[in-house]
């Protein structure tokens, strides 16, 4: 005579070692509560007693289930059937930058995926909001304000890979676009109203105005010129010294001169500086 109380088990499935588990069915037939043991190649596993029919087993082990005991709220009943579960070895993203941290003067990554694994796709999300690059190794620029200044902040990239297993992985970096000061000061100017360098002007970025200090010296030693505002000398605002001497405004030979240059950066580091200027008539 057939029992009237029988478990089966089923539900083979392929997983990768990262992703969700297998999920393997159990159904029975009796009258509920349903109690069972399985085994997970030869190896029993602790006994499990439910209302559900079918119930279903969440796994991450590899192996062959199958039931090895069975009995309903009446009877000990029958087992058959078989599951196994396969586990495939995902890769592992991995972002590779030469450096973290990116100045706001050409903030531009390059990014490289140093992955494990059989990678045959890639999918770069770079944290401000712009399209998503499937190139393997990815260049970036990263925003930038009108003046074409990156815009500091903390942005986190991601890269997300699948290989041809169809397993995936997903690694995270961040990316700092931090300010940095620059300052650039010529060698020469020609004061000779031709329009081409007629002003000794500066560039500059991230420095601390109310801290400036500039000195122009003849090769005697006498102060030829002197400010205290940055902005007055800024090439982009068309400004500069114009070769004059700054108590008797009239104009300075031809001649090479020496600077002191004074200032603090965005940070409060203190900067102290000296060169020379050829003033060519």
């Amino acid at each position: 005579m057939i029992s009237a109380q029988t478990a089966f088990i089923s539900g083979s499935d392929t997983i990768c070692d990262n992703g969700v588990g297998a999920m393997l069915k159990v159904d029975f037939s009796g009258v509920a509560p349903f109690t069972f043991v399985y085994e997970i190649n030869g190896i029993s596993q602790n006994s499990i007693t439910t209302q559900n029919s079918p119930y279903f087993i969440n796994t991450k082990t590899k192996g062959t289930y199958v039931l090895s005991q069975f009995n309903d709220a009446v009877a000990i009943g029958t087992v058959s059937g078989s599951a196994v579960v396969t586990i495939l070895e995902s890769p592992t993203s991995l972002i590779h930058l030469l450096s973290d941290t990116l100045p706001v003067i050409n903030p531009i990554a390059n990014f490289t995926s140093n992955s494990i694994g059989d990678v045959v796709a890639w999918e770069w999300s770079f944290g401000d909001n712009t399209v998503n690059e499937t190139l393997e190794n990815p260049k970036h620029v990263y925003p930038i304000d009108n003046e074409g200044v990156g815009l500091t902040g903390v942005y986190q990239s991601a890269l997300i890979i699948l290989d041809a297993n169809g397993c995936s992985d997903t690694a995270i970096h961040q990316v700092f676009v931090q300010e940095e000061y620059w300052f650039y000061i010529p060698t020469s100017f020609t004061p000779d109203n031709d329009k081409l360098n007629d002003k000794f002007c500066i560039e500059y970025h991230a420095i601390r105005e109310n801290t400036f200090l500039f000195k122009v010296y003849n090769v005697q030693g006498d102060l030829m010129f002197q400010s205290t505002n940055p902005q007055n000398l800024k090439c982009s605002l068309n400004r500069g010294w114009d070769g004059v001497y700054f108590i008797t405004q009239k104009d300075l030979p031809a001649d090479t001169y020496v600077y002191e240059l004074y200032f603090q950066d965005f940070e409060g580091w203190k900067h102290k500086e000296y060169g020379s200027i050829k003033l060519v008539r």
